[in-house]
């Protein structure tokens, strides 16, 4: 059989394989994020049934506890879903939005699941003459650059470690073909972006 690496994905059979580092990656940016001085923090994900999102929903809760901070549920909501149509992606992702802003305590700063929701967000939040960062800041996930480099304010985001999966996945395979019962996961980090989109909360308003 020849040597095979599953680069960015995983099957059923122990396939070796490289996957991003999700749940380290919201950790860090969440971990950052209290060490400037945010305590309300949303987590508007995207849709729960995917594993990335199961294990950055685990960073982003782990990141309070270990920091002795209680997680309001409440600041937790997925903003997309796995439907194709985009009217119910829409309404799921204003419902989101909408829900954490009506809270009598609102987020000073919203995670979101990807820098394409960010996107999403930055308009919704302008519509509503919701300033970023003024008002409130703004983190995305993937440091898709068409996205975080061209926004206004640049968005503070955490990289998805395509390139360093790259080299891990070629690393792997050299290893396989030493050594053909080699099994397992490899985990790669992404750094966290830091952008315009984040400053420490406003406490004046």
């Amino acid at each position: 059989s020849h040597p095979l690496v599953i680069a960015n994905g995983f099957d059923g059979q122990g396939t070796p394989n490289v996957v991003p580092d999700d749940y380290s990656g919201q950790k860090t940016l969440t971990e950052r994020l209290i060490e400037i001085g945010h305590r309300r923090i949303a987590y508007l994900s995207l849709p729960e049934d995917l594993v990335a999102t199961r294990e950055r929903t685990q960073g982003f809760i782990d990141a309070h506890t270990e920091a002795g901070l209680e997680v309001d549920p409440k600041l937790i909501r997925p903003a997309d879903c796995l439907s194709p149509n985009p009217d119910d992606r829409r309404s799921v992702l204003k419902y989101a939005l909408d829900s954490v802003l009506a809270l009598p305590e609102p987020p000073t700063v919203i995670c979101a699941g990807n820098d394409r929701l960010a996107l999403q967000f930055y308009g919704r939040l302008r519509s509503r003459g919701i300033r970023v960062p003024e008002d409130i800041s703004i983190a995305g996930y993937d440091d898709y650059r068409l996205i975080s480099e061209t926004l206004y304010p640049p968005l503070t985001t955490v990289e998805l470690p395509y390139h360093r999966m790259g080299i891990a996945a070629g690393e792997l395979l050299l290893q396989q073909i030493d050594n053909a019962d080699f099994t397992g996961t490899a985990r790669v980090s992404g750094g966290v972006k830091w952008r315009d989109s984040v400053t420490p909360p406003n406490h004046e308003n």
